[in-house]
């Protein structure tokens, strides 16, 4: 079932699921404690539930646009009650709902503006940790102690940020790959269907032109200025669509290849490298893919370099890498048969460049 969430919603389920989770010692100290309506479990409960709706609203267009005025501020009041939560708690239980904080930050701002939003509360809670606001300071010999937790949680809060960018670009590169799979594949709809039908449409009329007299005639004359109209719209269409599209090669592929686990890449691809059929485009994107995942899977390597390169008539993809090479058996299962009959389409060619050094792999499609 959970396949038919969408990503953002997973977030927001995964951020309501800590706050729930953060309710459990209010309803034990109610439950527990006699004494528990006092001031501060009061103000603890209050600033709890006011985390959760504030966290409601700052999700609402997660991703979607930059941070309002008003958006800013209730960023703001929530890291605030953060302090308010520990104060009245006498403890560190604000960290927590810091995290839900540190982790939303990417997917709200830029990388510049979230770290100093990063930064910036985790002053605030070293602050309180070392002022004497918890019941961690109470015995001077903690201080070390404390002063170790506060590196600590520093690195947690450095790592769940870092996750959480990774994964807002993945979804950021799938999202603009998806654009223009989908730019290219209407481009070639609109020439192949409309523009076909168009052209013949206006030859017909053409025909007509030479077989009709008088009024016809001219009502011929005036629907085939109308075609022709159309015809040359419907390119426009197509130019600007394949345009996007060409534009947008370059940065799907830096998109395609940003975030690869365990591997140091080297990719060398000119920022306006360009590739007019959307089908040819889609296969290279592919090729690559299954390329990349292949070396993380079997090669063992540090370095993985990828080359884009043309020459004329001939498209070329290079990958090699710095793994175990000839010393394991090359099995053409592992995507390479894929890649095989892709190429195929294109009257292209696969080299296999392995050795003792590492693998390698030219592509080479021929779009002449």
């Amino acid at each position: 079932m959970i396949y038919r969430f969408s990503h953002i919603s997973l977030f927001r389920l995964a951020g309501l699921f800590i706050w729930l989770s953060l309710t459990i010692p209010i309803v034990a100290k109610i439950y527990l404690d006699e004494n528990w309506l006092n001031s501060y479990s009061i103000l603890w409960f209050l600033s709890h539930i006011s985390f959760g709706f504030g966290f409601l609203i700052l999700t609402r267009n997660l991703g979607q646009s930059d941070l309002t005025l008003e958006e800013w501020i209730l960023l703001i009041a929530m890291i605030a009650v953060i302090y308010i939560i520990n104060w009245s708690t006498f403890s560190i239980t604000g960290l927590f709902y810091s995290l839900i904080i540190t982790i939303l930050l990417p997917w709200l701002m830029s990388v510049y503006q979230g770290l100093i939003i990063l930064v910036f509360q985790n002053i605030l809670i070293a602050w309180q940790m070392f002022s004497g606001q918890t019941d961690l300071v109470d015995n001077e010999s903690y201080q070390f102690d404390n002063l170790f937790f506060i590196f600590f949680w520093l690195g947690i809060s450095a790592f769940s940020y870092v996750l959480s960018y990774v994964g807002f670009k993945q979804q950021n590169a799938k999202e603009e790959l998806r654009k223009l799979n989908s730019e290219l594949r209407i481009s070639r709809e609109l020439h192949d269907l409309i523009g076909h039908h168009l052209t013949a449409l206006s030859l017909n009329l053409e025909v007509a032109t030479h077989i009709t007299e008088g009024k016809a005639k001219l009502q011929v004359q005036k629907a085939q200025s109308i075609a022709r109209l159309l015809l040359s719209d419907v390119r426009d269409v197509v130019s600007s669509f394949r345009g996007k599209g060409n534009l947008n090669f370059s940065q799907a592929v830096k998109e395609l290849t940003d975030g690869i686990p365990r591997l140091k890449l080297h990719l060398t691809i000119d920022k306006d490298y360009t590739i007019e059929d959307p089908k040819l485009a889609q296969t290279m994107l592919r090729c690559t893919q299954e390329l990349i995942t292949n070396c993380i899977k079997h090669a063992k390597a540090e370095n993985l370099w990828l080359k884009f390169d043309q020459r004329n008539e001939l498209i070329i993809i290079e990958i090699k890498d710095d793994g175990i090479g000839h010393r394991i058996a090359i099995n053409e299962g592992n995507g390479l048969t894929g890649i095989r009959e892709r190429v195929k389409q294109y009257n292209g060619a696969i080299e296999i460049l392995s050795n003792k050094k590492g693998f390698g792999i030219k592509i080479i499609f021929n779009v002449g």
